[in-house]
């Protein structure tokens, strides 16, 4: 028990402004007087114990004699860590504050201080004390005179007191710690589950969100997917996405119905896809191509893609796969194919045509001069003059060869579709039979296009031609032109198509129709679907070259029994092209004594050219190729007054290389090109130093024409020029086309 009383706070602070009470509680608990061992008598007899011997201070005391002062002390303890654990406090210290003041400002320091109020008079009620301090478990009441024995014991009670409520306070503190720790790990641990729980709502959502966004991707894919079940060699529909629904025209439910042997797919296609099983059970991985047949009983070109999943043995476990629609696609390259078959088909009809063409000349030229200048019977003319008409007939079929593979000479001018087709419906009304009404059916403010106009007017003949055979008892014929701007979304319908502001030419007939089978087949060149000896098969494919030489493409819409329609896009005319002048009169033909060179690698070309031109009166030199002539006239260039070449040469020089490197030597040299191919005079412009003395003559020409250019080139002032302006090129700088 003394062990725990050494433990115990031992110091006291009495507060009284009379110095002898101080003396008396000194005596009392600091010098282990009687009271002490009186004190220490009774607690032995009362546990027990044996008396201790000797003397010891109990308390360790300090005093003060007004209440501030003794704030101050209580103060000075708080700082130095040893605080009091109970003040002695006597209820009246004039001058200063009495004691119930002094208690409430030491509480207000030090709340923890046990404080006993001394008084010798009934100065304040118990009620008024606690109205001043308040309730409180801190204060005692101490009545002088007071024996040393309670003293002692008021001590000893009130020092263990403050000691157990510090040691409770303390344990209270550290009991709210742990509870605010355990609090806060509970708190933590709480947060942690909320947001695991949050994660989980949040990733739950987001399965939610991405399986509607897959469900809304798989109904709205072109692609569909699907999965087939393995089971005892056996294929079983096992899944298919919702958007089979859009592609077949039938339920989804038609797909787990199915049976092996594939009422989808088309019936010619079926054995095809049945084989491609075993493939697929071999390889791993198949994709091949098919039809399936729609509810409505229309034909869908897929691709069906599809991968072989199997067990950690090798076993075939399912196979999953992948069908796109690739109708449009499937079109587009028989559109392709098409388009190059006819490209192929034009080239070599450009190249036949081409050549054709030199012989006709050779033979009209030659069959010219004869009549011009030999005296023949009239049978023996007469003959001459048929054989002049057939090579006459037969350059108008190399003229629609050449106008199919785009090679035919172009002389473009603004033309106004609505005038044209106009004056084409009142000619063609009186043309084409009473049997047939024919009407023209105009836009307002149409803008013109640029173009040939006899080309234009030649598609339009040939079209109506072909809409009269396919009305041999009555019909009706219609002409319409109007404005359209061609956006990406009609780029799929055909493939030619492009972007951009267009004049449509539609020539619309209530004929018989066109097979859908013919159809592909309609711009070949010698295709037709007429009897024998009513066709040549060049008309549509003489549209067809011409439209594309212009830039744009045909688009035809028909069907048996109810007539067809042909759209004709050209591209409109961005600026407005100046009016022209009246072409002047032809001047007579004249020769003269000047030196021409002739390169021509033809030798019956050559020959007819020279031997026109000797006629009348020119010195004519030739060379039979392009290196020929800048070998042997590079340095007599000074004997030469004008250069006729032709464009297309072998041995890698053509007449714009010999014309350029001539001209570099000589650049007052006059050049007169020739060629059947408009592709020709393209190279010529996009290269020639043009010095206004350079003229393009189409081939075939006759003599009389060719004098009338010579003549022109030589004296510089062309009586009958066409201009030509490919694109890109401006007018200073383009060859003229003697027309």
């Amino acid at each position: 028990m003394n062990a725990q009383a050494d433990k115990r706070n031992r110091r006291l602070l009495v507060i009284d402004d009379n110095p002898s009470i101080h003396a008396d509680f000194r005596k009392i608990l600091a010098e282990g007087g009687s009271a002490s061992r009186d004190l220490a008598r009774v607690g032995a007899e009362l546990f027990g114990d044996t008396v201790p011997s000797g003397r010891k201070a109990e308390f360790e005391m300090s005093t003060a004699r007004q209440g501030e002062e003794g704030l101050v002390a209580v103060r000075e303890a708080l700082r130095c860590g040893s605080p009091f654990a109970l003040a002695f406090v006597d209820v009246r210290m004039p001058p200063g504050w009495d004691g119930i003041e002094t208690s409430a400002r030491i509480w207000e320091v030090d709340p923890d201080i046990q404080i006993v109020l001394c008084t010798a008079y009934s100065d304040y009620s118990w009620e008024e004390i606690t109205d001043r301090l308040g309730s409180s478990d801190r204060l005692v009441i101490l009545k002088k005179p007071f024996d040393a024995v309670e003293v002692l014991q008021l001590a000893s009670a009130l020092t263990e007191k403050w000691a157990l409520q510090r040691r409770v306070k303390s344990e209270f503190q550290n009991l709210e710690q742990l509870v605010g720790e355990r609090t806060c790990e509970l708190q933590k641990t709480n947060t942690q589950l909320e947001e695991t729980i949050e994660e989980h709502r949040c990733t739950e959502q987001a399965l939610r969100a991405t399986q509607e966004k897959l469900n809304h991707f798989l109904a709205k894919s072109p692609a569909v997917l699907y999965s087939l079940k393995l089971e005892h060699g056996q294929v079983v529909p096992a899944w298919v996405s919702d958007n089979f629904a859009g592609l077949t025209g039938g339920e989804v439910e038609g797909w787990y119905r199915q049976t092996p042997a594939l009422e989808y797919v088309a019936e010619a296609d079926r054995p095809a896809v049945a084989a491609a099983m075993t493939t697929l059970l071999e390889r791993g991985a198949l994709s091949l191509e098919y039809r399936v047949r729609r509810k409505d009983g229309q034909l869908r070109w897929i691709r069906d893609d599809r991968k072989l999943l199997q067990d950690e043995a090798g076993r075939p476990l399912e196979i999953i796969g992948c069908w796109t629609e690739i109708t449009e696609q499937r079109l587009l390259q028989d559109q392709l194919r098409q388009a190059q078959k006819m490209e192929s088909v034009g080239q070599l009809a450009g190249g036949v045509a081409h050549d054709f063409n030199n012989l006709l000349m050779v033979i009209q030229g030659y069959i010219e001069m004869l009549l011009n200048t030999e005296p023949f019977s009239d049978a023996v003319a007469e003959s001459l003059r048929q054989v002049y008409g057939a090579a006459e007939k037969a350059g108008n079929l190399t003229r629609q060869l050449l106008a199919f593979s785009r090679k035919q000479i172009m002389q473009p001018q603004e033309v106004d579709l609505n005038e044209l087709v106009g004056t084409a419906a009142k000619l063609l009304s009186r043309t084409l039979g009473e049997h047939i009404k024919v009407e023209a059916r105009c836009a307002a403010n149409l803008p013109c296009v640029w173009a040939d106009r006899g080309m234009i007017d030649q598609v339009i003949m040939n079209l109506a031609v072909n809409a009269r055979d396919a009305m041999p008892r009555r019909g009706e014929l219609v002409f319409s032109a109007s404005v359209c701007e061609v956006d990406e979304s009609c780029l799929q319908k055909h493939s030619d198509a492009r972007p951009g502001r267009f004049v449509r030419l539609s020539v619309a007939d209530s004929g018989c129709g066109i097979a859908k089978e013919n159809l592909p087949r309609l711009f070949e060149p010698f295709f037709t679907t007429k009897e024998v000896g009513k066709g040549t098969g060049l008309g549509l494919a003489t549209v067809y070259g011409i439209v594309k030489q212009h830039g744009g493409w045909i688009e035809v819409e028909s069907e048996v029994g109810k007539g067809t329609t042909f759209n004709i896009f050209l591209p409109a005319a961005a600026v407005r092209a100046a009016a022209g002048g009246q072409s002047a009169a032809a001047p007579e033909v004249r020769g003269g004594r000047e030196t021409i060179l002739v390169v021509e690698d033809e030798p019956a070309v050559r020959g007819l050219v020279r031997t026109s031109l000797e006629r009348y009166g020119y010195r004519v030199c030739t060379a039979n190729s392009g290196a020929e002539a800048l070998q042997q006239w590079s340095e007599r260039l000074n004997e030469i007054d004008l250069l006729i070449t032709d464009v297309v040469m072998p041995e890698g020089v053509s007449g714009w290389d010999v014309a350029r490197q001539l001209q570099a030597r000589n650049p007052s040299l006059r050049i007169l090109y020739m060629s059947g191919y408009t592709s020709s005079m393209s190279a010529i412009e996009s290269g020639a130093v043009s010095t206004g003395t350079s003229l393009f003559l189409q081939k075939p020409f006759k003599p009389k024409k060719l004098a009338e250019a010579v003549r022109t080139c030589l004296e510089g002032t062309p009586p009958n020029l066409a201009p030509s302006f490919p694109r890109g090129l401006a007018a200073s700088d383009r060859v003229r086309l003697f027309a």
